[in-house]
C-alpha cells in the first residue's frame, strides 16, 4: 500500500513536544505501517545500522554470525510484502554521526516518483547475506522473490522500494548533537512540533501543580514560562530553548489524607454522645475545615461546597448535614433515620467525602520533583547557561545569590508565583 506521505521526514521542536509519540502513533498509523525502530547514539555505527559480523561463543569455539541491523531488517520486511508498508522510525537522529552511519546508504534516500530509490549501490557480501537471512526468517525463501529482487541481490545491489518510509525525531535543543550536512538534510522533509497545548489531552494540560501552586494548572505554568524565555533568552535560535507541554507528564499519585479521613469517620458518630453533642459538632467543623485547607486548591473549594459550608450562618455551619436547629448538633445514624429535606447523616456525608477523595486519588498531577530536577536544570543548564541575569533579576536577588542551581532550587517556589503571577506592570515600575 503506497501512501502519499514523505518517504523520508524528519519530526523537529523543542524538547518535551511530543515527537515520538507522534512518529510511533500517527504518522505510523496514518500509513498503516509495521515499525521497526531504532534509537542513534554517538556511538552508533554502520554496521549496527546495516548489518556486522559477530563473534558468537558455542561449546567453547569461537563462531562468527551475520547480524542484520534495523536498516536491513525494515528492508527485508518491505521486501517481503509489497502491499505493506514499513517504517524505520530513529528516534535522536541528530545524536548519531547520520554521515558515518548511513555511509553509502544515503544515495538510496533519493527517490523517484514512484518513490522508489532513484539509484542502486553495490554492497558486500556480508550485507547480501544478512538480508537473505533476514528474508528467510521472513518466510520469503528465494523462489517466492520477485524478479527485480532477484536482480538486485544477483548484482550484490540494493535499493529502496516505494513501501519503505524513514522517520526521524530530533531535539533541536540538545547541545550534544552530530551536524546534519545539507546534502543529507536536502533528502528529507521536516516537520516542525510547536510548544502550544493543541491537541493536547485535557488531564495533561489542566493537571494542577504541587502545593502551594496548585492553583495553576501546567499550561498555565509552562505558557508562563515560555513568555519568560522569549522575553529573556537571548539565544539565536529561540524555538529550541522552550518548553512542550509534555516535558513533564502529570503523574497518577495518591494523596496523603488517609489519617485525616480516619480521624472524620471516628469523630463523626460522637455528635450522638449526650451532652457532648454540640461541642463534638463543632471540633468535626474544625477537623473538617483543617483538612480542607490542607488539600488546598479546588480540593478545599469543592470539600466546602460538598459540606454545604456558610461561614456566616453558624452555628452549625455545614449546611448539607442534617442539624438540631435547636441544640446545633449533627445529625447521626445512632439516633436518625435519613432524612427527606436533601441533606446528610454526617456519617453519610463522611462516606461521600471519602468517595470524592478516593477520585482525586487517581487525578494526574506535576510533582514538584518533576518540576524541579527537569525542567528547572533545562532552564538552568540550557536556556540560560550563559546568562543567569533573567532568573535572578525575576527574583529580585543579586547576582552572587544565585550562583549554583542548589540557590536557584532554594527559591523554586517565589520563581514559580512570580512566573504565574507576575507584578502588574505599576507594581513592577514601582519597585
Amino acid at each position: 500500500m503506497i501512501a502519499t506521505a514523505p518517504h523520508q521526514l524528519i519530526l523537529f521542536g523543542p524538547p518535551g513536544t511530543s515527537k515520538s509519540y507522534t512518529a510511533k502513533h500517527v504518522k505510523v498509523k496514518e500509513l498503516g505501517a509495521q515499525l521497526v525502530p531504532v534509537a542513534f547514539h554517538p556511538e552508533f555505527t554502520y554496521g549496527e545500522f546495516v548489518a556486522r559480523l559477530l563473534p558468537l561463543s558455542v561449546d567453547g569455539k569461537v563462531q562468527y554470525n551475520v547480524h542484520a541491523g534495523p536498516f536491513l531488517r525494515a528492508l527485508a520486511l518491505a521486501c517481503a510484502d509489497a502491499k505493506r508498508n514499513v517504517v524505520l522510525l530513529i528516534d535522536e537522529i541528530n545524536r548519531g554521526n547520520c554521515a558515518e552511519i548511513f555511509g553509502d546508504i544515503f544515495q538510496l534516500l533519493d527517490r523517484d516518483d514512484d518513490g522508489s530509490s532513484s539509484y542502486e549501490i553495490v554492497v558486500s557480501e556480508l550485507t547480501i547475506c544478512a538480508l537473505r537471512q533476514e528474508l528467510a526468517a521472513l518466510g520469503h525463501e528465494e523462489d517466492k522473490w520477485s524478479e527485480p529482487l532477484k536482480q538486485l541481490i544477483a548484482a550484490r545491489q540494493l535499493k529502496l522500494p516505494a513501501n519503505f518510509y524513514l522517520i526521524g525525531t530530533m531535539n533541536t535543543s540538545d547541545e550534544s548533537i552530530y551536524f546534519m550536512d545539507s546534502a543529507f538534510k536536502r533528502r528529507w522533509n521536516f516537520e516542525f512540533l510547536s510548544s502550544g497545548f493543541d491537541n493536547v489531552p485535557a488531564e495533561q494540560c489542566d493537571a494542577p501543580l504541587f502545593k502551594p501552586h496548585d492553583q495553576y494548572t501546567l499550561k498555565q505554568f509552562v505558557d508562563a514560562l515560555n513568555k519568560f524565555i522569549v522575553e529573556n533568552c537571548s539565544a539565536p535560535k529561540l524555538d529550541d530553548k522552550l518548553v512542550g507541554p509534555w516535558f513533564i507528564k502529570a503523574q497518577k499519585a495518591p494523596l496523603d489524607c488517609s489519617a485525616d479521613l480516619v480521624q472524620l469517620n471516628g469523630m463523626a458518630p460522637q455528635v450522638a454522645i449526650y451532652y457532648d453533642g454540640a461541642t463534638n459538632s463543632r471540633k468535626f467543623e474544625q477537623a473538617l475545615l483543617a483538612f480542607a485547607a490542607k488539600m488546598g486548591g479546588a480540593i478545599q473549594q469543592d470539600i466546602h461546597k460538598l459540606a454545604g459550608y456558610q461561614p456566616s450562618q453558624g452555628p452549625s455551619v455545614l449546611k448539607h448535614i442534617a442539624a438540631d436547629p435547636a441544640s446545633h448538633y449533627y445529625k447521626s445514624r445512632k439516633k436518625f433515620d435519613p432524612p427527606s429535606d436533601g441533606t446528610m447523616l454526617i456519617e453519610d456525608f463522611v462516606k461521600k467525602l471519602e468517595s470524592y477523595i478516593a477520585e482525586q486519588q487517581v487525578a494526574p498531577r506535576i510533582a514538584k520533583g518533576d518540576v524541579v530536577g527537569k525542567l528547572f536544570l533545562y532552564l538552568w543548564d540550557n536556556v540560560f547557561d550563559r546568562d543567569k541575569a533573567p532568573i535572578y533579576n525575576r527574583l529580585k536577588l543579586p547576582r552572587n545569590e544565585m550562583r549554583t542551581f542548589g540557590q536557584f532550587v532554594a527559591h523554586a517556589d517565589d520563581f514559580i508565583a512570580l512566573l504565574c503571577n507576575p507584578p502588574s506592570d505599576k507594581a513592577a515600575a514601582k519597585d
